[in-house]
């Protein structure tokens, strides 16, 4: 019944935002009058879709959720502590490009790729964040970025986790820092992008808390002394390398007839045409090369391999020293053109053909083994006048460890441009992908484990189809998986032979009404075989807030409450040596509410938040486990500052 009205509450009140007039969804916090408008975007591989974004940077609406496993709309099961190991509660088997070692369980703590921004700005820009908690948790986050000259725009980012935690060798030690430029030619033909970028996680292992009856019957109070699993495992994760993206542009340059250098970021804010000259992901008509490398580390370290923990002993008894290392070398070459005007700023038609040609190595401590891969892909969108927009995605990749992977998708959207304001934005989508399963699945000699299978391809059908106007998001996706690859309960691989079902109901929304505010997000979960793939049926976070602007709009606030919920389920546990999940059914997790109370505070560019984390913690129970073996941490005050610079 809990589960029930929670799911009809969160649906309620989006659905509610349908018939809420604009009028009174008047923002409280609009910028001060010296606020500079910074823009950034971050970079796609493939695929178009790359948008001009406006920098929120006075904004107070989630400024609580300050490590990258929280947000508004993303759900997480945690290992108990900032800046450790971390599961999706939602089920979403997004393809993930290049060599796939494994399911990433660290992946939202790297600077990479797909999301190092490169900004448009008029002044140097920089920004600093710092937060502290119990159990000595400490955030740190530094960016700056600034014109070098004409067309050049140079930034650095820093990203720092630091928490000791509250149980015995719970630290995590996670730092991040990324160097990135773009250079755009004077007749702007031409333009270069480029990153190098250096993250280093690094891990205490204590396996989870022996007896999980100390901490739910609240015997032992000093989480220090309950005793834990493993007493000297470390996990230390490198991930390194550089990017380079160069365009060359063809047809009429920016300014001229048939292009307009205006572009819109979310907030249907335009970006008008300054002496400066950045990237236009809006533009197209030309031939891209895109070079990256990529290394990475996984070390695991155990000084007592004989301590019960691990189900074999295969290579040395005294000391576990397991460690593996992948890079992989890149090149992709593509074109894209459109002709056509469609209502907006894109193309009727818009076609982008590339071909990726990569080499990979991996090795450990007795192989090495190198791979290559030729892929081809192909995108097309036809507009028909605004009214509905045709997109279809094609791609196929020759080649070990991965061959024969390919994936074909459709989408149709109405219209074809946004339309909030009015009736809305309609979107269905089906994609077929057969996949190889991860590295790890195929091959793995460790100290602990070891196996080399041969499983073939898995197959992911997914059918999706969302609705979306003003503050609401709501949608449905289905997916069937067929041959599906897994970590049994004994954490090996298994293929699940024939099919099953995955169904998902969810729903979004970010309402305001005079003084008061209101997000959620939530969803609705079915597996056909819940003894395959476990998740939890329901699950979904709430917060309400009431703001208020004090001293002639010389300080503003905005105080709530903030609630993450799932249903119980039997929660994957985690093997610290293979850095991954596996199946359990022993052991139930979810049914209980983590509330977060809030203040935060905005003083011209600088804001503040103080939260009391957890703030039910104890009053209700010790149920709070995420993750079987590791409780989430009890209640505790956190401190947080984030400051903007324009100068």
């Amino acid at each position: 019944m809990r589960q029930l009205l929670f799911l009809l509450l969160i649906f309620q009140s989006a659905f509610g935002c349908l018939f809420a007039q604009t009028s009174d969804t008047k923002d409280l916090f609009l910028p001060s009058p010296d606020t500079a408008s910074v823009f950034f975007v971050k970079l796609n591989n493939r695929w178009p879709g790359e948008k001009l974004i406006r920098l929120a940077d006075t904004s107070l609406t989630s400024l609580q959720f300050y490590i990258p496993t929280e947000s508004s709309q993303n759900l997480y099961l945690l290992n108990g502590n900032a800046g450790l190991a971390y599961k999706p509660m939602l089920f979403d088997p997004e393809s993930v490009e290049g060599f796939r070692f494994a399911t990433s369980v660290y992946g939202n703590y790297l600077l990479n790729n797909s999301n190092i921004p490169f900004y448009h700005l008029h002044n140097p820009y920089s920004h600093i964040f710092y937060s502290t908690g119990k159990g000595k948790e400490q955030v740190f986050n530094v960016t700056h970025a600034q014109n070098i000259s004409r067309g050049i725009t140079l930034g650095v980012d820093l990203r720092i986790i630091n928490s000791l935690g509250l149980y015995e060798r719970q630290k995590s030690d996670n730092s991040c820092v990324a160097l990135q430029g773009q250079f755009v030619s004077d007749n702007e033909r031409y333009v270069v992008l480029a990153n190098y970028r250096n993250n280093r996680l690094r891990w205490r292992e204590n396996g989870g808390i022996t007896y999980d009856s100390l901490f739910r019957d609240n015997i032992e109070t000093d989480r220090k002394r309950v005793p834990i699993n493993l007493e000297n495992a470390d996990n230390q994760i490198k991930e390194s390398g550089f990017f380079i993206r160069q365009f060359y542009y063809f047809g009429n340059k920016p300014g001229q007839k048939g292009h307009t250098k205006v572009v819109t970021d979310t907030l249907k804010t335009s970006l008008p045409d300054t002496a400066h000259r950045y990237y236009d992901p809006s533009r197209t008509n030309y031939f891209r090369h895109t070079f990256s490398y990529t290394r990475n580390s996984l070390l695991y370290k155990d000084s007592n391999p004989k301590s019960g923990y691990y189900p074999e002993i295969l290579i040395d008894s005294v000391t576990t020293y397991d460690s593996v290392y992948y890079h992989e070398i890149l090149n992709d070459l593509s074109f894209e053109g459109g002709i056509g005007r469609a209502r907006g700023t894109g193309k009727a038609i818009l076609l982008r053909a590339g071909v990726e040609y990569s080499m990979s190595v991996y090795r450990n401590d007795t192989i090495s083994k190198k791979y290559f891969r030729f892929t081809p892909y192909a995108y097309l969108s036809a507009d028909a006048f605004g009214v509905a927009r045709a997109e279809g995605r094609i791609w196929l990749s020759q080649g070990n460890p991965f061959n024969g992977d390919k994936g074909i998708s459709a989408k149709l959207s109405l219209p074809s441009y946004e339309n909030s304001t009015a009736w809305g934005n309609i979107s269905a989508s089906v994609s077929v992908d057969a996949l190889q399963p991860n590295y790890l699945f195929q091959y793995h000699y460790s100290n602990h484990f070891k196996w080399e299978n041969t499983f073939g391809q898995q197959t992911i059908f997914s059918g999706k189809a969302m609705y979306e106007r003003q503050n609401l998001k709501a949608g449905f996706n289905y997916y069937n998986l067929t041959d599906w690859v897994y970590f049994g309960s004994d954490a090996l691989p298994v293929s699940e032979s024939g099919s099953f079902s995955v169904s998902q109901a969810w729903g979004q929304t970010n309402l305001n009404l005079g003084n008061f505010g209101f997000e959620a997000f939530a969803a609705w979960q079915k597996v056909s075989k819940a003894d395959v793939l476990h998740l939890p049926e329901i699950a979904g976070r709430v917060t309400g807030s009431y703001s208020v602007s004090l001293f002639k709009r010389a300080l503003h606030l905005r105080t709530g409450l903030s609630v993450l919920y799932n249903s119980a389920f039997y929660a994957d546990s985690y093997m610290p040596a293979l850095r991954s999940y596996y199946l359990q059914n022993s052991v139930k997790t979810g049914d209980y509410p983590y509330v977060d109370g809030f203040v935060n505070i905005r003083v011209k560019r600088a804001r503040i938040f103080l939260m009391v984390k957890h703030l039910n913690g104890g009053l209700n129970g010790y149920d709070y486990i995420m993750v079987p073996g590791y409780p989430m941490p009890d209640m505790g005050l956190r401190f947080g500052i984030s400051w903007m610079f324009y100068d």
